[in-house]
């Protein structure tokens, strides 16, 4: 008996039967084999999922409910590898693990380039889609280090010299932000004023390997 597939199906939805996209209908019934009648489950990335039957048509609706926002709000602020799989490995670990949002960061010593929005997009839902998940990675920038994050969420610089990461726990903090910056570091001056200096770990890490290391510490103890 194989795995219920997951499905990303934006909203809205208004009618009992979902329509799939000819791409989607032939991964359910040429790769994993599914059938008329199969059980699915389906999200709008925004956070409602329900459980439905896979029909000739589409997907037939079934029970349905929200999934919270899980809080703090995690979002990652890094300069792109340089190599496209390295990226892609990027979007799709931290969207797996349960980033919320993901900040491509223009450096002055970055050499990586961000992808079409298109693309990393499709890596998420993927994703999405692998992980049952119910809300989607959202994807920006690239934006300048002297982005304004918003005031409420606490900003963290990974950094060999900073101390272990530790989320703030105050009820008034909304949301997390770590910032990766490029293999060769940041200039000075670029880091951002009032920003915490957070390790994580002993050894120097890849940027991919940082932001994957840096989500699934905070996904753990939020």
């Amino acid at each position: 008996m194989g795995q219920r597939p997951h499905l990303y199906l934006p909203a809205p939805w208004v009618d009992p039967l979902l329509v799939l996209q000819p791409g989607m209908r032939h991964h359910l019934e040429r790769v994993l084999r599914k059938k008329p009648g199969d059980a699915v489950s389906y999200t709008d990335g925004a956070g409602s999922g329900g459980l439905g039957r896979l029909r000739l048509e589409g997907v037939e609706r079934g029970v349905e409910k929200l999934h919270p926002q899980p809080t703090p709000q995690i979002v990652v602020g890094v300069a792109p590898p340089r190599s496209t799989s390295r990226v892609r490995t990027l979007v799709e670990k931290v969207a797996e693990l349960g980033c919320d949002r993901l900040v491509w960061l223009s450096t002055m010593h970055g050499e990586g380039r961000a992808p079409a929005h298109e693309k990393a997009s499709a890596w998420a839902v993927a994703a999405l889609q692998q992980s049952r998940g119910h809300h989607l990675l959202q994807i920006g920038g690239p934006v300048s280090m002297d982005h304004e994050w918003p005031r409420n969420y606490q900003v963290l610089v990974a950094d060999r010299d900073g101390t272990t990461v530790q989320p703030d726990t105050d009820e008034a903090t909304e949301g997390v932000v770590v910032v990766i910056g490029p293999e060769s570091g940041f200039s000075p001056g670029e880091v951002p004023d009032g920003a915490s200096l957070i390790r994580l770990g002993a050894k120097v890490l890849r940027v991919e390997t940082a932001a994957i290391a840096a989500v699934a510490l905070l996904a753990a103890r939020r």
